[in-house]
């Protein structure tokens, strides 16, 4: 029957004493030290993971638990029973490094749900395994984006949104000649009218034309029905005029998602469809 680990990982008992396992030991200061300098709990489960060295007998991985469970066990370094493995100022610091990403929230949680790949337009996925230069994945197409920290993908984000409350007019739906027919929906128009002219004509040909026609007449009214968007949008970027941070509220009422190039660019697709 495999050994069940009652103490923490790094200890064993001799002779009725509780004594350092001396690799396990220097793994636990490797991934206290590796923590401290930004590594994220992932990166430092596939350190681990590298060694050869088990969490327990009847663990064949390491994952984040392990790493968070070691990371928060205080009787590394402030408990009398057990011969200490950190040193207790590398102990408080990660104790205080620990407690205070726990009490705050990722920046961009709000903008990631919305992250788009510029290729295929799916999501992108937020690849955190090195803090706090993060990497956007794209998990269908493969497009990697990166690294940039969270503060300066929310400073770029920040920036073209407020531009959109002082400058409205830029939501305004971009096309050449709004409410005219297309060259196809014409071309149909004038088939339909030389029909009606002949002596005889083919009803079954002429209905099929009018649908035909009434189709490319409908994709015009399907631009103008997101006016109604447009105005309301454009009315609540004027009530933010004079924003100096990204209000999340509106962002999320206006913005459908967030397209992230790799030279680390942004746009934003609007509610109406539009592009800026």
């Amino acid at each position: 029957m495999k050994k069940i680990r009652y103490l923490p990982f790094g200890y064993h008992i001799v002779n009725g004493n509780i004594e350092i396992v001396p690799e396990e030991g220097a793994l636990v200061q490797k991934i206290f030290d590796c923590y401290l300098t930004g590594m994220s709990l992932q990166g430092l489960g596939e350190m681990a993971q590298q060694t050869g060295i088990k969490f327990r007998e009847n663990a064949d991985r390491w994952n984040k638990n392990m790493i968070a469970r070691m990371l928060d066990d205080e009787r590394y370094w402030n408990e009398t029973n057990f011969p200490p493995i950190i040193d207790t100022k590398t102990g408080l610091h990660v104790l205080s490094m620990r407690k205070q990403k726990a009490a705050a929230p990722c920046p961009v949680r709000f903008i990631q749900r919305k992250a788009a790949c510029p290729r295929c337009g799916e999501k992108l996925s937020r690849n955190s395994k090195n803090t706090p230069r993060i990497r956007w994945d794209c998990r269908k197409c493969g497009v990697q984006i990166g690294p940039l920290t969270d503060e300066d993908f929310l400073q770029a984000v920040t920036a073209k949104f407020l531009t959109l409350c002082q400058n409205p007019e830029l939501a305004d739906p971009s096309r050449t000649s709004s409410g005219s027919l297309s060259i196809e929906a014409a071309r149909l128009n004038n088939e339909i009218n030389q029909a009606f002219n002949q002596c005889k004509v083919d009803s079954d040909q002429l209905q099929a034309l009018i649908l035909q026609c009434a189709a490319e007449k409908y994709k015009v009214c399907e631009i103008r029905d997101s006016d109604h968007r447009t105005l309301r949008i454009k009315t609540l970027f004027q009530e933010h005029y004079y924003d100096e941070r990204l209000d999340a509220e509106l962002f999320e009422q206006t913005v459908k998602k967030v397209i992230l190039y790799p030279s680390q660019d942004i746009q934003l697709l609007l509610i109406n469809g539009e592009v800026v």
